[in-house]
């Protein structure tokens, strides 16, 4: 459980960073302003994996039992986070409403998943998540962050239908992903 904390707080950090201008900048001054985005992803994959790592190495700790109907809800709120996924990725202006479209997906699917499982694993990665999303968009205000100011011609209608297609790869590749599926046929 402590890989999978860390992971958890390595990717929470490194993520915050674009809620801080200033930090950011300095950043890719340093690192070089063609770097930053690959050396970005590639650490941000390093923390995925050590996520994944963390995640499947750890032991079924109880902490507490979902509600029955957890499982429903987290269905329709990691529909609404990938819809959130989907205007983040577009550049409509449902982007400049939300402000924090990618923030806001992790709430939202954090909290789904919160009302689905209730292992220490669980509230270890959704918890550590929630938190960084709250606190992602609390700096990002309190910083003055704002959306790219580019705005697409339909956009808006195509984020949904981006967000519904992720929604519905994530339900085919979750438990190849995770090691956990999502529906059940018998």
């Amino acid at each position: 459980m402590l890989l999978l904390a860390l992971g958890v707080f390595l990717t929470s950090v490194l993520h915050l960073v674009a809620a801080v201008p200033s930090l950011k900048a300095k950043l890719k001054q340093r690192v070089g302003e063609r770097a930053y985005g690959p050396v970005f992803g590639l650490a941000s994959l390093v923390g995925i994996a050590i996520i994944v790592i963390g995640w499947r190495s750890s032991d079924f700790v109880f902490v507490y039992d979902p509600p029955e109907w957890g499982r429903y809800a987290n269905y329709g709120l990691t529909l609404a986070a990938f819809i959130c996924v989907g205007i983040f990725l577009c550049r409509g202006s449902l982007r400049q409403t939300l402000r924090f479209p990618m923030a806001i997906a992790a709430i939202l699917w954090a909290c789904g998943h919160l009302l689905a499982n209730g292992d220490l694993a669980s509230i270890i990665l959704f918890g550590g998540f929630l938190t960084y999303a709250v606190l992602h968009i609390v700096i990002g205000t309190l910083n003055g962050v704002r959306p790219s100011p580019v705005v697409h011609k339909g956009h808006d209608l195509l984020s949904f239908f981006v967000g519904i297609a992720l929604y519905g790869i994530m339900i085919q590749a979750h438990q190849a992903l995770i090691g956990v599926p999502i529906v059940q046929l018998n």
